[in-house]
């Protein structure tokens, strides 16, 4: 179930079952090396949400290519969000999708950049009166642990890599510019041997725009890849729909999380 394509009448219908969760799948504008195209994330995410939306009944909303890429700026095509839009941004996009009777909303990211603001505007909702449950899966690949070290031959994975280009391969093969593609070039991360950060690191690790061997991606890697996360989607969005811990922490914490 497409939001966007549905009528106002149809949507106030199935905002009436109560059963229903809304999903807002997000991605990223930016360069995913010289073979795939910047909405890669974005378009990934729909995608999956789509097929899991078609085994479990869920709305899925347009996907979110505006999002946080910062440290992939120097590039041609990233459009960076500033870290304080975004969040208001997702905040006033969750608070009409509860308006329009949508009270359980799940977030799936395809895009890595956003894993640390999502885990943010999550943990914000602690200090606010919502009238919603909310749910992320902030982290891309999750579902995929499984899988990945049967199927990868590469070490270097992460963005661009044999992994998502095969994702890319299943699920838009024409969007993809495999002769282009080569073995990416990377440089040792600054403090490499420490658990210390910079603001830097990715910048100095990823200067070509992506990292690992993308020729060794297929088709076939990718179907799996889909199928592994799909059912993980299907699987939370049940686990979801059944879910009543956040109306029992609102009790614990003094918010009004859910209603």
């Amino acid at each position: 179930m497409r939001w966007e394509e549905l009528t106002a009448d149809e949507l106030s219908d199935l905002a009436k079952r109560g059963d229903i969760v809304a999903v807002i799948p997000i991605g990223s504008l930016e360069k995913h090396g010289p073979h795939l195209p910047l909405g890669t994330d974005g378009l990934v995410a729909y995608e999956v949400a789509l097929r899991a939306a078609e085994k479990e009944p869920s709305i899925v909303l347009p996907p979110l290519f505006y999002s946080y890429v910062a440290d992939m700026r120097q590039f041609p095509g990233a459009i960076n969000i500033r870290e304080d839009v975004l969040l208001s941004f997702l905040e006033n996009i969750c608070e009409e999708i509860s308006r329009n009777g949508f009270k359980k909303i799940l977030i799936i990211n395809g895009h890595g950049g956003n894993t640390n603001i999502l885990r943010l505007f999550a943990t914000s909702r602690l200090t606010r009166k919502t009238d919603y449950s909310l749910y992320i899966l902030a982290e891309p690949w999750a579902f995929e642990r499984e899988i990945l070290p049967k199927i990868r031959e590469t070490s270097e994975i992460g963005h661009a890599c044999e992994i998502e280009t095969s994702f890319m391969l299943y699920l838009y093969p024409s969007l993809c510019r495999m002769e282009r593609a080569k073995i990416a070039k990377t440089k040792t991360k600054p403090l490499e041997e420490t658990p210390i950060i910079t603001p830097f690191d990715w910048v100095i690790y990823c200067p070509e725009g992506y990292v690992g061997d993308p020729t060794k991606a297929t088709r076939e890697k990718g179907e799996k890849l889909v199928e592994a996360w799909v059912n993980g989607i299907i699987e939370a969005i049940r686990k979801i729909k059944a879910d009543e811990s956040l109306k029992e922490s609102a009790v614990t914490t003094g918010t009004e999380n859910p209603p």
